[in-house]
């Protein structure tokens, strides 16, 4: 029973769920960069991974960087 208080306590506590939160709002808002940094520039960064082969996707590191473009392949 102790154990289970202390455990909620923890669980509960507002500095833990400020540093949850926080993180939480973290991973959302690099995404949102991420998102905004692809809107902007696929045009010009897509077509090379469009052109590029299977095996050049795998091995490239050039290439396999911009698997990010694979949802904007349908707009080039």
């Amino acid at each position: 029973m102790r154990t289970l208080i202390m455990l909620s306590l923890l669980a509960f506590n507002p500095i833990t769920m400020g540093v949850v939160g926080g993180v939480q709002w973290r991973n959302d808002f690099n995404a949102s960069l991420a998102k905004a940094y692809a809107d902007r520039n696929f045009r010009g960064e897509c077509p090379r991974y469009k052109e590029a082969s299977t095996w050049e996707r795998w091995t490239d590191v050039r290439v396999s960087n911009l698997r990010w473009c694979k949802p904007y392949l349908d707009r080039i």
